[in-house]
């Protein structure tokens, strides 16, 4: 069967550096802590969606699928709902977190919504359901992407138009995962548009928006002021000051035509 999916994908950042020098039982207690907090925010919407929603975690990760094994209205809708409930849920981990003297967790999450098939995939045990689909792989890699671009919720482009008319977002950049993959929009998740945004971070916006319009342009010298004044506004944005770096390579180093402005991502 194959319908429309929401698929979001978490992980702890920094996590090799954050658990190196603690005990396995220290590791095991704060996977316990990070997870049982996680796991709450999803089966807040799973519990309301029968057969709707599957979670996993692995590892360091949380995997939860929207719309699997059974259809799911409003699946996108949902997804980017448990991200800002897990968003939540992390802040009151680090606030016990730090009363301890512990270092904070931070997370990235990436969220896409696509078609997926859903498959029986045979093993020892009871066979299980399970989404596939590049649109799935997709959202695994978003995760990636959230920590290149210093964002902790990133939307794929079908994730975003579903949810358009209800948040604050900016288009981040276009990409490549690979060589020969087609070109997608993603977006930063930036709030709740029934939420006030402060002037300043309009202004980042605006200015953040104009230097990728130049930047598809190829006006590169001109982009970079515009890149530039993000980073006066806010100077740990990541994305800015990417793209200024691009800016500058591609000023010595003309990119050649055919050219789409996609950028393809060096996966960590």
């Amino acid at each position: 069967m194959c319908h429309e999916v929401s698929v979001l994908f978490s992980e702890i950042s920094g996590y090799g550096s954050l658990t190196k020098d603690l005990e396995s039982q220290e590791v095991a207690d704060l996977l316990h802590e990070y997870f049982e907090s996680m796991v709450e925010a999803v089966y807040k919407y799973k519990e309301r969606c029968k057969n709707q929603i599957e979670i996993a975690c692995v590892g360091n990760s949380l995997i939860a699928v929207f719309g699997s094994p059974q259809p799911l209205e409003n699946h996108a809708w949902l997804a980017l709902q448990t991200a800002i409930e897990m968003r939540q849920k992390l802040e009151e981990v680090n606030r016990r977190r730090r009363e301890a003297n512990k270092p904070a967790i931070e997370i990235g999450m990436g969220i896409n919504s696509d078609t997926a098939i859903g498959a029986q995939i045979a093993s020892k045990r009871p066979l299980e359901f399970s989404a596939i689909g590049e649109g799935v792989n997709l959202g695994f890699r978003l995760e990636g992407v959230s920590r290149q671009y210093g964002c902790d919720i990133v939307l794929g482009e079908n994730t975003y138009h579903y949810c358009a008319d209800r948040i604050w977002a900016r288009e981040l950049d276009t990409i490549r995962i690979r060589d020969n993959h087609h070109p997608i929009s993603i977006y930063q998740f930036l709030g709740l548009n029934s939420e006030p945004i402060p002037d300043d971070r309009k202004q980042l916006i605006e200015h953040y928006d104009k230097g990728r319009e130049l930047y598809l342009n190829r006006k590169f010298a001109i982009a970079m002021g515009e890149f530039a004044t993000v980073l006066e506004i806010d100077s740990n944005d990541k994305a800015a000051a990417f793209h200024l770096k691009r800016c500058q390579r591609l000023l010595r180093e003309p990119p050649k035509e055919p050219w789409d402005g996609a950028w393809t991502l060096v996966e960590n």
